[in-house]
């Protein structure tokens, strides 16, 4: 079981930040992380400084409804990886980071898609002469 040490103060933070935006309370995130009520008030008031296991993060991360990684994304102060993006465990993960990447060219491709039938819905459509070059 790997264990994460990080700025605490930062989880703790965002912990109760999550919360206070899902207007969820202690019980609740007890409740849905499976998390003990010691260790999630540890963490949620920064009472006790020690070496988390990726475990305790991931389930809290997941009861606030965040990427998995998130909360040890914000103990080793990285940018959070969106909800739904494959997690990169490391600075070397490079199968991780292929991951993410493809899942980030296929929300651009998406995206792309989309724009692309909006623009040829909107736009009445050209005759394009390819004979002829432009001349503006």
């Amino acid at each position: 079981m790997a264990g994460v040490v990080g700025d605490w103060d930062a989880v703790s933070t965002e912990i109760r930040r999550l919360m206070g935006e899902r207007e969820m309370n202690q019980a609740t995130l007890i409740d849905e992380s499976g998390i003990s009520k010691v260790v999630v008030a540890e963490l949620q008031y920064n009472r006790v400084r020690r070496t988390r296991s990726d475990h305790v993060l991931r389930a809290l991360s997941n009861a606030l409804g965040v990427h998995p990684e998130h909360l040890r994304d914000i103990a080793h102060g990285r940018q959070p990886q969106p909800l739904g993006e494959p997690p990169i465990r490391s600075a070397t993960d490079i199968a991780g980071r292929l991951d993410a990447l493809d899942y980030r060219m296929a929300e651009l491709t998406q995206i792309l898609r989309r724009l692309e039938k909006a623009i040829l819905k909107s736009a009445p459509p050209q005759a394009v002469d390819a004979k002829t070059p432009d001349r503006d």
